[in-house]
């Protein structure tokens, strides 16, 4: 059964772009495969930008395709391909293919439509029987 984190965090959406860097990140490191969701093109390609400058002494070998070879994948279209392990969920939806993901990551920002969205899908999770876990980072963050 997938895994459900949420992550609320101070900041806008270029906060929430940098918690995925790291979450990929660390991630990565653990030998996951990434898929990091996002809602359109234009977000996608800064989430590219963001990923190659991230952290200059690690590398993150990625791709804005569904590509099986490389471990992280950028995609606004609503296929997951091959990847199965670590869904990190920028849209305000949940894909329907969620829970063929090991884990899922919803990241909270402050923005009233999104944690208006992100609470509708805690409920859809819940509803569902999955196993949540929140991490409130708001008071590390300032």
């Amino acid at each position: 059964m997938t895994h459900i984190n949420f992550y609320r965090i101070n900041g806008n959406f270029d906060a929430a772009l940098k918690l995925a860097c790291q979450l990929t990140e660390k991630a990565y490191q653990q030998g996951l495969t990434v898929l990091l969701h996002t809602p359109e093109s234009s977000i996608s390609k800064q989430l590219d930008e963001q990923l190659w400058r991230y952290n200059p002494s690690s590398f993150l070998p990625h791709t804005q395709e569904n590509n099986p070879k490389e471990a992280i994948s950028i995609s606004h279209q609503n296929e997951p391909g091959e990847h199965h392990g670590l869904l990190i969920n920028l849209a305000n939806n949940t894909p329907d293919w969620f829970s063929r993901f090991e884990k899922a990551i919803e990241i909270v920002y402050d923005d009233q439509q999104t944690i208006d969205q992100k609470r509708d899908q805690y409920s859809f999770y819940k509803n569902r029987g999955y196993p949540i876990k929140y991490h409130d980072l708001t008071s590390s963050d300032k």
